[in-house]
């Protein structure tokens, strides 16, 4: 927070001062009531956390107090990240998307009684966390999900219905992540059949084909332009959003980053 006062329920009323950082779980409600006060935001998918940060079930919010070591170096970057906002280039913003959910992981560290991996908590988060945990494996499939987190096939078809279906969500996780690995300047000379391999696919070839059905373009062709900086076609892959989406419907899309 930048300045006055802002009051956060979350369970119960905390007061925060300027400087201090609140660290809040999206699934769980939160109140807020604010006073001649400004504030930065930075929303982050669960996903793209360590599920020692960000476990299944709900966890209740934190406030890292202002003056602190680890308040004072959050606060910056994500300040810094707000006053650079409008100038990244779609490259840029895959590099930044590869590292600050490290960042912020390693500066708050484990959630407060989060048990990763736990049978507690939304179903649809318990398996969306474990489908990012299990990317790499290429027997991820439905009787591996259903054994493994004790639901039944048709619990799992439930949960990914919209989506197309378990295989479908997986897959496209997969292809996501393989993207933003091959504009990743930290993967610039890894092979792309490495990469693909990493990321559960069995066949370079296979992995290449769908990958282009997805993204309308090759593997090596998205990781030349990341290297080049030609952000105009990355960008309407990397940032899919459309003009006139509404903050619930953003945050609701994130899920697919």
């Amino acid at each position: 927070m930048i300045g006055g006062r802002i009051g956060l329920t979350a369970p119960r009323l905390r007061r925060l001062r300027p400087g201090d950082v609140a660290v809040s779980d999206l699934s769980t409600p939160v109140a807020f009531s604010m006073r001649a006060a400004e504030a930065v935001h930075l929303i982050v998918p669960r996903a793209l956390l360590p599920a020692a940060v960000a476990p299944p079930q709900p966890i209740s919010g934190r406030i890292l107090s202002h003056g602190s070591a680890i308040a004072v170096f959050v606060s910056g970057v994500v300040q810094a990240l707000a006053d650079a906002a409008l100038r990244f280039g779609a490259n840029e913003l895959t590099s930044l998307g590869s590292i600050i959910p490290d960042l912020l992981a390693s500066c708050l560290g484990p959630a407060d009684g989060g048990k990763p991996g736990g049978r507690t908590g939304d179903l649809g988060r318990r398996l969306r966390r474990h489908i990012e945990d299990n990317l790499h494996h290429r027997d991820l499939t439905t009787a591996r999900l259903a054994r493994e987190l004790g639901v039944s096939r048709s619990q799992l078809f439930r949960q990914f219905e919209m989506t197309g279906g378990v295989e479908t969500y997986i897959r496209r996780r997969r292809l996501r992540r393989s993207l933003f690995a091959l504009c990743d300047p930290r993967h610039a000379d890894r092979r792309i059949g490495d990469i693909a391999f990493d990321m559960g696919f069995a066949d370079e070839a296979h992995f290449s084909r769908l990958f282009r059905q997805a993204f309308g373009l090759s593997p090596r062709a998205a990781r030349d332009q990341a290297r080049n900086r030609e952000g105009a076609t990355l960008g309407g892959i990397l940032l899919p959003f459309t003009l006139g989406t509404s903050f619930s419907e953003w945050i609701t899309e994130l899920r697919s980053i």
